[in-house]
């Protein structure tokens, strides 16, 4: 009987942490290059682990990175509640002869794909996920 709470209470934490992690959405990456053994990079990481890998920027490195970014930190925040109630809209696109780059919102996520020659880039960012690094820099909390 105490086994089956034990285990329950572990499941229980798991489970409660896990949906800690997901909260700000997920971060994806997916790199292709054309070459003929080129790499193949697919990664989907939880946007939490943004804001804590920034508590790991070293303490030299940090006042740099407070001193250019302190005096956008208004702008940024409002820009990214604003994107929030924007619609499904592209920001920027290039096309050229070649190249093909565009940033755009879809749904919640911030989306930058290019497209060239060499590689194929698509990099998805959740909202969520700038409100809370942007949040970290206002805190100023520097690194342990």
């Amino acid at each position: 009987m105490i086994l089956g709470k034990i285990a329950m209470g572990m499941l229980g934490t798991v489970v409660v942490g896990g949906a800690v992690l997901c909260s700000d959405g997920f971060v994806s990456v997916r790199v292709n290059e054309h070459a003929r053994k080129g790499s193949h990079i697919f990664l989907v990481v939880p946007g939490a682990l943004a804001p804590i890998g920034m508590k790991f920027i070293p303490r030299q490195g940090w006042s740099e990175v407070e001193n250019q970014v302190q005096p956008y930190l208004p702008m940024m925040r409002a820009a990214v509640e604003s994107l929030s109630e924007y619609p499904d809209t592209t920001f920027v696109e290039v096309i050229d002869a070649q190249d093909h780059v565009r940033v755009h919102k879809s749904g919640d996520s911030i989306v930058v794909d290019v497209d060239d020659p060499d590689e194929t880039v698509h990099v998805s960012v959740p909202l969520r996920t700038v409100k809370s690094v942007v949040r970290e820099l206002e805190e100023g909390v520097p690194p342990a």
